[in-house]
């Protein structure tokens, strides 16, 4: 079953935004998670409990290197546009030296909200589990990115509200821990972890 990973456009208009908004926001203060979602009057993506649920939903996963950014902003919103260089797929399936990128809602000035996934820096590498939009672009599944530490041998999930994020999601893990648990979630639902370049 396909989940809702990307970052669709609610009602148009003052009216629905700002009922969106009163909704996310009450249902944050419930939850204990708020979100800017609601002002920025986009729909939230899908919520994530498990890395099983972010293997369902994923096209490739891959240890990747960030490069150049760019953003735009359409209806007032940010939107980031990062080239990726892959290290090493995990999952799925990429031409071998393919021109990839993935567009996040937000930008490093105007960060995203809870339950989205923190916007990628320039030169860091991260594990990203990631939904084909098009030919050579991708968006984030799920609440974050793992990014690797300076020597490669610790993952920290990288998100915009890690209070938010379900425990089944690693927070800190190694990057063999993660292969291992990618597999185990592959395994479980028929798929191959390996990677394809």
């Amino acid at each position: 079953m396909r989940r809702q990973v990307g970052l669709s456009r609610g009602v148009p208009g003052a009216v629905s935004g700002g009922l969106l908004g009163i909704v996310l926001g009450v249902a944050g203060l419930l939850s204990g998670c708020t979100t800017d979602a609601g002002a920025l009057d986009i729909t939230a993506p899908e919520e994530y409990d498990t890395v099983e649920q972010l293997v369902a939903d994923a096209d490739v996963v891959a240890v990747v290197q960030a490069g150049d950014a760019s953003v735009d902003v359409v209806d007032r919103v940010p939107y980031t546009r990062t080239e990726l260089q892959v290290r090493k797929v995990l999952l799925g399936a990429v031409a071998k030296n393919a021109d990839l990128a993935v567009t996040q809602v937000g930008s490093s000035s105007s960060p995203p909200g809870a339950g989205l996934s923190a916007v990628l820096e320039e030169g860091q590498e991260y594990v990203v589990v990631l939904h084909r939009t098009a030919a050579g672009e991708f968006e984030v599944v799920g609440p974050g990115v793992w990014r690797a530490d300076t020597l490669g041998a610790s993952l920290t999930l990288h998100a915009a509200a890690l209070t938010c994020v379900p425990a089944a999601i690693p927070q800190v893990t190694t990057p063999w821990e993660l292969e291992v648990q990618l597999g185990e979630a592959g395994e479980a639902l028929g798929t191959s972890v390996i990677g394809r370049s």
